[in-house]
């Protein structure tokens, strides 16, 4: 028999300063009001055992003490070896002690290295399931009255079997067949999103044979963009040389006139040059030529007229037009020899140039760029301007395709991946299938152990603690339907008809049985939360009784408000108040 020798909590619960509470063999009956502890004095044991979450031990953080929250269990294992279990949940630290020739020796402090000890000494590691079993609370009796389920109590053993009423073996095959429903659903909708995808998949492959053709236009309108890229370049720079080789035409032009101007120039400065150089007349001539004229006159005046008129005459005349002939101003020879030195450096400087323009020009000798050039540039430009517009736009419809729209490796990729979910959810629901096979073999298997020792352990408690009133039940071991003899009818009833107080004590009775079974040859405590609130006074003695028989051979603690030791005369064990 397993049996809790001392507790101790500090900083849990209610109890902000330590509160140690020493426990016995036999009914150890904790009384207080509501709010003085009583319930925290259960979660502490819980709390011992099997150590607690951060969300489970939150409620139990004391106000009044933030910087503890502990408990200490000592118990006695079925061996008589005594241990002791410090938890520490601020620290998170845990701790496992045995006591050996009045000396603590640390054992394990480590929870993995801790489980294993507990399991073996309260014969389970799992909370829900040693409370199931353990624990009788008055919640339980207040389920009991929810007339709104026809046989609750068939449902609460159910949850005892199993450990919690969400995994007992029924619900637990409800929820497999839900979950496969559910799958098959699933799979059904994976069906209809495939069917989606594959149109998907078809559409982008076709999008993608558009970028394709595209593509494949782009490149070609690349090719013959470049290509009368070049012939526009080609023809662009003959047009340039064309209208180089015009300019220089138009500067030897230019070059041919100022040489002729200065030809002109230099040929006129020559002229007058020759002319300066003839003698100038001189008017002595005149004078000579007059005064000969006129002595001959005057000799021949007497000779002959001839005379006269023929030579002297003459003479006269030329000599006075000798005279009467205006001098002509000489012209500076100098100024005009530098005028004319000056234009035929000038000359020479024009014809350099146009050496140089002359060999410049046989640069261009092949260039040529008539009318049908000028046309065919044009046209080539236009050309050009519509092939760079329709790359621009390919250009932009690929990269908008190929950015907005999946490629047909990616919708695949998808597609795979619901085939590959189908593939899972079909293989979940073969394994559920299998596992609610098994779990009925097993519940069925657990249901014909149980359920025959179950009636048979059941009957004489029912009968002491009804009075004697019912004294036979029956379980159906398929469905752990439970029915009650009813003594004047003599017939097998349904437990709804029962009034709520025999319900009570026809769950008490089963829990009671069913936790030593389940124990089995773990002897553990039975902990009794205020159960009996709908019990009357003769019932309440009798169950009491049943209780202190039942304290022989495992240890009990009690927990309520009602002062059952004052009630009850023959209530025996150690009494725990509360304040």
């Amino acid at each position: 028999m397993v049996q809790l020798i001392k507790l101790e909590m500090e900083g849990f619960g209610k109890f902000a300063k330590e509160k140690p509470i020493d426990f016995d063999e036999g009914i150890n009956f904790i009384i207080g009001l509501n709010e003085a502890g009583k319930s925290t004095v259960l979660e502490a044991i819980s709390a011992s055992i099997f150590k607690y979450t951060k969300a489970q031990i939150e409620p139990f953080i004391c106000w009044n003490n933030n910087e503890t929250c502990r408990t200490v269990l000592t118990y006695r294992t079925d061996k008589a070896d005594i241990f002791k279990i410090i938890s520490d949940y601020k620290s998170g630290k845990r701790r496992l002690e045995k006591i050996e020739n009045g000396r603590m020796k640390e054992i394990a402090t480590i929870d993995k290295n801790i489980n294993p000890f507990l399991k073996e000494h309260f014969g389970f590691d799992d909370k829900k399931v040693f409370e199931n079993t353990a624990f009788i609370r008055q919640s339980h009796i207040a389920i009991l009255e929810d007339n709104s389920v026809k046989n609750k109590i068939k449902d609460m053993i159910e949850k005892v079997f199993a450990g919690s009423a969400e995994s007992s073996a029924t619900k637990a095959l409800a929820k497999m067949n839900q979950v496969a429903k559910d799958y098959s659903k699933q799979i059904d909708n994976l069906e209809e999103e495939k069917v989606k995808f594959k149109e998907k998949l078809e559409s982008v492959k076709k999008t993608r044979g558009s970028v394709a053709e595209d593509s494949g236009e782009l490149k070609n309108i690349g090719t013959e963009l470049d290509d009368k890229i070049i012939k526009l370049e080609n023809l662009e720079q003959n047009k340039k040389l064309f209208y180089e080789k015009d300019k220089l035409s138009g500067e030897d032009k230019h070059l041919n006139e100022q040489i002729k101007k200065v030809d002109e120039l230099i040929e006129t400065l020559s002229s007058d040059k020759e002319v300066s150089t003839k003698p100038i007349p001189d008017k002595t001539i005149g004078i000579i030529l007059t005064l000969i004229g006129i002595l001959i006159s005057l000799t021949g005046i007497g000779a002959a007229i001839d005379i006269l008129l023929v030579i002297g005459i003459p003479l006269v005349i030329w000599g006075l037009i000798k005279l009467l002939q205006k001098e002509e101003k000489r012209k500076p020879v100098q100024k005009d020899n530098e005028k004319l030195q000056k234009y035929l450096t000038e000359k020479n400087e024009l014809i350099n140039k146009k050496a140089i323009i002359e060999k410049r020009f046989e640069e261009y000798k092949l260039v040529n760029f008539n009318i049908n050039d000028f046309n065919e540039l044009e046209a080539l430009k236009k050309e050009v301007d519509t092939l760079r517009s329709r790359k621009v736009e390919l250009q932009t419809s690929i990269r908008t395709t190929t950015t907005l729209v999946e490629s047909p490796e990616e919708v695949k990729e998808e597609l795979d991946s619901i085939e590959e979910n189908q593939r899972e959810l079909n293989k979940k629901i073969e394994e559920y299938k299998l596992a609610a096979h098994f779990l009925e073999l097993a519940e069925s298997e657990v249901h014909h152990k149980f359920t025959p020792m179950i009636e048979k352990n059941s009957k004489q408690i029912l009968k002491e603690i009804t009075n004697e009133r019912y004294s036979d039940l029956k379980i159906e071991e398929d469905t752990l339907n439970i029915k009650i003899k009813e003594p004047e009818a003599k017939e097998y009833i349904d437990v709804s008809y029962l009034s709520q107080g025999t319900k009570d004590q026809l769950y008490f009775t089963l829990r009671t049985v069913m936790s030593d079974l389940l124990s089995g040859d773990t002897n553990i405590p039975l902990i009794l939360d205020d159960p009996f609130h709908n019990f009357d006074n003769v019932r309440l003695a009798k169950t009491i009784n049943m209780i202190n028989e039942l304290a022989k051979n495992k240890q009990i603690i009690l927990i309520s408000h009602r002062p059952y030791h004052q009630e009850v005369k023959n209530f025996t064990g150690k009494i725990i108040e509360l304040n």
